[in-house]
């Protein structure tokens, strides 16, 4: 058969049409149609070297029944194409019937011509024409496409690695994702759903799945799916090495099935291929171990359709990195839910210890007023009443709050404590209601309030005589409606907080010198809980004593076993104005100071001197309007005076100015600014008295 083709006109032609595509498929497909086309004849396929068969795979195929790509897999050097794909040389037969090599794939055809796709001397694949009619063919056909299909080949390749390449920058930009998502969150099921969303989107891998490995049953269950009903996800229970996923586990390699319906080794479980509405057979599936430090843990599983000609292992590969990062994740997971078991567990140590601390047994006192200030504190406990606490300081008033909260029934909730005279008026506010953003200069943002916080468990109020007269009345709104009013704003919110308050002060004088609100007290007052100073209960010091030695001989790490009889006769016959903080604070100094093994007197020469001091006739002591001791002309005992000579008037006036000095901080509510005022010194001279004279406060 002659031909009128220009083969020069026609390879620029199909040249300049290859060179429009970027799709390595439809590539094939248009050089199939332009070789079918120059050579005039009805039909023809292109086939790829299957190098893991030995076989031509038909990609693409014109004038063929659709069975022709299942029926028809020529082995290499199989018929004229398999002859031509081991050669590397084309070959052209218009009579094949007469030709030995010849296979028939249909009975009508009579023509063949084939030649191979070469890239860098590689054979890659064949392009076949065919025709019914003999003699179809010339050695012009041959050689030109000859030259386009090597040419074909070429540009191929170059397709494919560019296609690989950019699947390469696409799977790094979604590992990057993946890498945000993985450090974005602490709940496991979320974070498989984001990376799952991100691979489908950008990667077309679907119905992902992750199964871990239950070491209590020995079995893999299934605990993230994309896509899947709550009734499907407990099907998916595997034992190692059953199916697919058991064997990914068991074997810790991953896998690539082309085609999960035609593996005999996939179970479907779960009913996976029910949701692929088009061929299943073009369903694959990705399996990637995951992996722990020392062990496999789990299964990582994506189904792939339709993607023809993908780079498997580059999948693969980028899987197993997807594993590494859910390993990861789950790693900080279970870190975090053991923190949170560990952190659970300290605090009903924690609570259990405070329980422990603070029930009455701790409280140490076995004396009659004590042990009627017990029975008080049970009986108060459990009720939802107010309780003001009075005493001198140092008495234990915080400590009974605490005995009171930890044996209620809000025990488990908040215990807040705030000390009223420690916070500047304008500032006392918002530190127990809150305020809102603007509300006053430096309120950059919302703040909650004491009050908030606590809802539902314990407020303590120390030092309530020193809250200032505007602020009682939204403390009295508190105890009347149970509800708070931020700084800065309108809105209300209901609270639940039992108030306990504390006071050194006479309330009842600051009530008829119109410093505090008697309705006020009167709410705050519902039980009151007199805490008694030391020298009333002089049969608790021994027990105090002990008490405070074995605290702090621990805490120092000390080796200090008693104190001797001279040292116990001064610390029991002191009449601790200081009351049980200043007992705490001389037994810590003195354990810490001391180089014995017991404590004696020359441990405790303060007290000593203070006990010397006090040697007075009782009945030359009364009292003037203010309470200050006035002592008479015999203030001090002639023995004692004696014993000071060489620097009586140092001694003397340093006793006096003490005494004052504690006087002055009881009437003033310990607020120095006001004592220095009365004392006509400044505030840093009072810090150095107070220092020098050891006085407790």
């Amino acid at each position: 058969m002659s031909s009128t083709i220009n083969p020069f006109l026609s390879i620029s032609e199909v040249s300049l049409a290859m060179n429009s595509t970027l799709d390595p498929e439809e590539l094939l497909e248009l050089i199939l149609d332009n070789c079918i086309k120059i050579c005039k004849v009805e039909s023809g396929s292109l086939m790829l070297l299957n190098n893991k068969e030995n076989v031509l795979d038909i990609v693409s195929y014109r004038g063929h029944k659709p069975e022709i790509k299942k029926e028809v897999r020529l082995k290499i050097g199989e018929g004229i194409t398999g002859r031509v794909a081991s050669t590397g040389i084309g070959k052209l037969v218009n009579d094949v019937s007469k030709d030995p090599d010849y296979v028939s794939i249909r009975n009508d055809l009579r023509s063949e011509l084939a030649v191979p796709m070469i890239v860098e001397d590689v054979v890659i694949g064949v392009i076949s024409l065919d025709s019914n009619r003999n003699d179809a063919f010339t050695n012009e056909h041959l050689s030109t496409v000859g030259i386009l299909a090597n040419q074909a080949g070429q540009i191929f390749k170059n397709l494919q690695n560019f296609r690989k390449l950019e699947q390469k920058n696409k799977i790094q930009q979604v590992l990057i994702d993946i890498s945000r998502v993985v450090t974005s969150s602490l709940d496991l099921d979320e974070v498989f759903q984001n990376i799952m969303t991100i691979m489908e989107k950008t990667l077309k891998l679907e119905k992902g799945s992750l199964v871990l490995y239950e070491p209590q049953t020995g079995s893999l269950r299934l605990v993230a799916a994309i896509g899947l009903s709550t009734e499907e996800i407990e099907r998916g229970t595997y034992q190692p090495g059953e199916g697919i996923t058991g064997k990914v586990y068991e074997n810790g390699q991953p896998v690539f099935i082309p085609s999960v319906q035609n593996d005999p080794v996939f179970l479907n479980r779960v009913g996976y291929l029910n949701y692929f509405s088009t061929n299943t057979g073009d369903v694959s599936l990705l399996s990637a171990p995951v992996k722990s430090e020392h062990s496999i843990i789990g299964v990582l599983s994506v189904f792939i359709l339709n993607q023809k000609n993908i780079d498997s292992q580059t999948y693969l590969d980028f899987l197993q990195v997807v594993a590494s990062m859910i390993s990861q994740a789950i790693k900080i997971h279970n870190l975090v839910e053991d923190a949170k078991k560990e952190i659970s567990r300290e605090n009903i140590l924690l609570k259990r210890e405070l329980r422990e601390k603070y029930k009455f047994g701790a409280l140490i006192g076995r004396s009659k007023v004590m042990e009627k200030l017990f029975e008080k504190v049970r009986l108060v406990s459990d009720s939802r009443a107010s309780v003001l606490i009075t005493g001198e300081s140092g008495t234990g008033k915080e400590m009974i709050a605490s005995a009171i909260h930890y044996n209620s029934n809000r025990s488990d909730k908040p215990f807040i404590k705030i000390n009223c005279a420690a916070i500047p008026e304008h500032l006392l506010e918002s530190e127990l209601f809150g305020h809102t953003k603007g509300s006053f200069t430096g309120a950059y943002s919302d703040k909650k309030g004491k009050f908030e916080i606590a809802d539902g468990g314990t407020i303590f109020l120390d030092e309530i005589g020193e809250m200032d007269l505007n602020l009682q009345s939204k403390l009295l709104r508190v105890l009347q409606e149970k509800e708070i009013e931020a700084v800065g704003s309108l809105k209300v919110k209901k609270v639940d907080v039992r108030i306990l308050a504390a006071t050194n002060a006479n309330l009842e004088s600051l009530i008829s010198e119109k410093k505090f609100r008697s309705d006020l007290y009167y709410r705050l007052n519902v039980v009151n809980l007199i805490m008694p100073p030391l020298r009333d209960r002089p049969e608790d010091i021994p027990l105090l004593i002990f008490h405070f030695l074995e605290r702090y001989t621990k805490e120092n790490n000390k080796e200090v076993k008693g104190i001797t009889r001279d040292a116990h006769k001064i610390l029991t016959s002191y009449n601790w104005p200081g009351n049980v903080r200043e007992l705490e604070n001389i037994i810590e100094r003195s354990v810490v100071l001391t180089q014995n093994t017991s404590l004696d007197v020359d441990d405790f020469s303060d007290i000593k001197s203070k006990n010397s001091a006090g040697e007075f006739h009782k009945e030359d002591v009364h009292s003037d309007e203010t309470g200050m001791t006035i002592e008479g002309s015999n203030f001090y005992s002639n023995t004692y005076l004696d014993s000071l000579d060489g620097k009586a008037l140092e001694v003397i006036i340093g006793e006096v100015e003490s005494r004052l000095i504690q006087y002055s901080l009881k009437k003033y509510r310990y607020t120095k600014t006001r004592v220095a005022k009365y004392l006509g010194i400044n505030r840093n001279t009072l810090d150095k008295r107070i220092k020098e004279l050891n006085i407790e406060y």
